[in-house]
């Protein structure tokens, strides 16, 4: 049976004042606000806002019909979901639940979140069903309409070579889908859109000149190498926060680039990297990394 998610169940809070407070340093929310619910739900998102942050990170994959839907794998991860008939989901086969071969009503009727995270102890156990983008922008305006506040929008394109056709449909049809929700919803000035797959990001540059696009590198990445080969200058880098260096920062502010690094937890680190003078932190938890930052 579909659960139609109303943003006033959770509404009440959002009322509830938040200790942080804005700083000059971009807090983002990672797959909203993983350290204390589901990633990728509408919850985990609604909670990022209360908790201050100006931007709301996701990841997005493909169903069978074509709907834009948040998750950062393109299957039902054995660590959060179960299988579309309620049973547990083992690490060997999660890839038979491949999210491209599911309709929307399927995923929509598929649970997630009902079990303890294993890498998260404060996360909250909440069912909840994948959303598609639409969704979570429509709750996200209405809720960011109420608090006479701007919430600005990070979106991942989850494509690999390796997947097309698999795991979704080629990466240039990935691309026009995902740059189509944008378009309808009115938000293309506040969204960036970032990847590690670097032909989604060469054709969004051609195909869709008014997104903001960002490169995503990885830990194991070379930051030079996977630069040079994107070819063009995006208008955010962003590292793993182990690649993050005074020069690479210099660097980007030289281009008109920001730096946005990934993923930062601790206030050690976040503070570190903001007296080095990184453009913005992507936390799981953002009311700890803002408080750490406001009172550097």
């Amino acid at each position: 049976m579909k659960q139609a998610f109303s943003f006033l169940l959770f509404f009440p809070l959002l009322l509830i004042p938040s200790a942080c407070k804005k700083s000059e340093i971009e807090i983002q929310g990672h797959r909203g606000c993983r350290g204390y619910w589901p990633e990728n739900s509408i919850y985990g998102m609604l909670e990022a806002i209360k908790q201050g942050v100006d931007v709301l990170e996701m990841d997005v994959v493909v169903s069978k019909d074509l709907e834009i839907v948040l998750s950062h794998e393109p299957f039902f991860h054995h660590e959060i979901c179960l299988d579309p008939n309620g049973n547990l989901i083992y690490e060997s086969t999660q890839e038979a639940y491949n999210i491209y071969e599911f309709t929307y009503e399927q995923i929509r009727n598929t649970r997630c979140g009902t079990f303890p995270h294993p890498r998260f102890p404060l996360q909250k156990q909440k069912s909840y069903y994948k959303p598609t983008l639409s969704e979570v922008i429509d709750t996200v305006e209405k809720v960011s309409k109420h608090l006479n506040k701007l919430i600005r929008y990070n979106i991942e394109i989850k494509a690999r070579d390796e997947w097309n056709g698999i795991f979704h449909p080629d990466y240039r049809a990935f691309a026009d889908l995902v740059a189509g929700v944008i378009y309808r919803h009115g938000i293309t000035e506040i969204t960036t859109v970032q990847s590690f797959h670097i032909p989604t990001l060469q054709y969004l540059h051609h195909a869709h000149p008014s997104l903001k696009l960002v490169l995503l590198v990885d830990e194991d990445e070379d930051l030079a190498k996977k630069y040079k080969q994107l070819g063009f200058t995006p208008d955010v880098l962003s590292p793993h926060y182990s690649h993050v260096s005074v020069p690479w920062i210099k660097f980007a502010e030289s281009r008109g680039m920001k730096l946005i690094t990934w993923t930062v937890n601790d206030a050690e680190t976040a503070i570190k990297l903001v007296n080095m003078g990184v453009h913005g932190i992507i936390t799981d938890y953002p009311d700890s990394i803002h408080k750490a930052v406001k009172n550097k």
